[in-house]
């Protein structure tokens, strides 16, 4: 396939200034679901097509086929090449994409087992005897479920200044969900691992005790008291520290709500967001989390990104265009689901750095408050920085000792406050946070973490 598309690429004629890539996207997989008993979906999937994009007097045309021929691939070529000189004539913003940055590589996702060598019976099993376990645990579990997930995608790019990548990303999931119901209480709990691998990253997945720790866990909830409410100092816990900072402060980062000025970090590189103890990172280079690939979707060498060094903004996520736009390096964000998508600014694997501090020295620094365990997710409104997570459960601190355990729990506040009021960041991160983001109708899969951090004046409250 890349000696097809570099025999495309060589056959448009093209000026200096124009900009072409090709881009073959290959996705196969499988995911299984065991709801309630029974299988609730099986499913496999095949998808593959090529994307062209042309930037041509200041206008994309992008065009994507499912067809592999080189004809049909440089009949799409042509047709985006149209597409852009049409809309050159409406366009009244420029455009451009640096001669400067070539790649040449191939990147693989290390597999020490191939889970495509795994018989789907063990899979079922595995998923099936987990579900069973937790439904079966006791009469107050009212719902059980456990889905495995697997995903192999191949990338092929090209493009006229002279980049050529080969992509292969792998990568694995297991989760669980149980639901706990006494009269009207519910409580639901969740968990999940895998990331960029093979099947070694959930072989240590014992069924019968995973499907036991999360029935048991829905049990102590039902049994919990009810959150307190208020303004608080807020322990997070790794998995609400991740989704944080994903999620309120990540995708800030992302260089196309820069340039259209629907970010609160707008014109903020180099200036101080939080405290000196803050050094905030992406970094798709990591082994073995969901974010992790070695080329992005332009075929850009992909590196950590260093989005805030002690308390200072210091760089976004950034594609081609918008590198260019900004005078800038590209540092390999441009991340595209399939081949019917383009490319945009997307995070990997994003954290807090660790600080200095035990979970015992957080509470005591804490001293009244709350520790906030096994974040939900939530909601952000990226142009105001407002944002609302939930969170499974969470524990009273009282002078400054962790003490009784609530239930499912709701946090909110201000983005940069958080950054700025902070008063302990711990001494371990941990990739808590493994999921699937959404951004203008593209999924891609990413994790985020960070150490235990301590945050005066949240907003705290709600049994959901």
């Amino acid at each position: 396939m890349l000696e097809k598309l570099e025999k495309v690429i060589n056959k448009l004629t093209l000026k200096p200034s124009e900009f072409v890539d090709i881009r073959f996207s290959y996705s196969t997989g499988e995911s299984f679901t065991v709801r309630n008993g029974r299988f609730d979906s099986v499913s496999s999937h095949t998808t593959g097509g090529t994307a062209i994009r042309a930037l041509i007097n200041n206008a994309w045309g992008f065009t994507s086929t499912i067809r592999q021929d080189k004809e049909s691939i440089l009949k799409s070529a042509q047709k985006a090449i149209r597409i852009a000189q049409a809309g050159a004539r409406f366009t009244k913003e420029i455009r451009s994409i640096s001669d400067d940055w070539i790649f040449e590589g191939k990147g693989e996702t290390e597999l020490s087992i191939d889970p495509r060598e795994i018989d789907k019976e063990i899979k079922f099993n595995l998923i099936a005897k987990t579900e069973k376990s937790a439904r079966e645990f006791s009469d107050k579990i009212a719902e059980a479920s456990t889905t495995y997930q697997e995903t192999h995608k191949k990338e092929v790019i090209v493009n006229n200044r002279g980049t050529c990548v080969e992509n292969n990303n792998h990568v694995i999931r297991i989760m669980k969900n149980v639901v706990g119901r006494e009269g009207t209480n519910m409580q639901n709990v969740f968990d999940s691992r895998g990331g960029a691998g093979g099947w070694e990253l959930i072989e240590g997945w014992i069924p019968e005790q995973e499907g036991e720790e999360a029935a048991n866990q829905a049990e102590k909830l039902l049994k919990a008291k009810n959150p307190p409410s208020g303004k608080m100092n807020v322990i997070m816990d790794p998995s609400l520290t991740g989704v944080f900072i994903h999620e309120a402060f990540g995708h800030a980062c992302e260089a196309d709500s820069i340039i259209a000025k629907t970010s609160i970090l707008e014109g903020k590189i180099d200036i101080q967001v939080g405290i000196e103890e803050i050094s905030i990172y992406d970094d798709p280079t990591l082994k073995g989390l969901r974010g992790t690939f070695e080329y992005d979707s332009e075929g850009t060498k992909a590196r950590k990104r260093t989005l805030v060094e002690k308390g200072v903004l210091k760089e976004y996520f950034h594609t081609l265009e918008t590198a260019t736009a900004m005078e800038v390096e590209p540092n390999g964000s441009g991340r595209a689901m399939n081949f019917n998508v383009p490319a945009i600014p997307r995070m990997s694997n994003t954290y807090i750095e660790s600080g200095n501090y035990s979970i015992e020295e957080i509470a005591e620094l804490t001293n009244k408050g709350v520790y906030l365990k096994n974040s939900y997710g939530g909601y952000v409104v990226p142009a105001k920085g407002q944002f609302y997570f939930t969170c499974q459960y969470g524990y009273i601190v009282e002078n400054g000792e962790i003490g009784e355990m609530f239930g499912n729990v709701g946090m909110s506040g201000m983005t940069l406050e958080v950054l700025q009021n902070t008063y302990a960041v711990g001494k371990d991160w941990q990739p808590e946070f493994l999921g699937t983001c959404g951004k203008l109708g593209q999924w891609v899969p990413v994790t985020g973490g960070g150490p235990n951090t301590g945050v005066s004046n949240l907003v705290v409250g709600g049994k959901l």
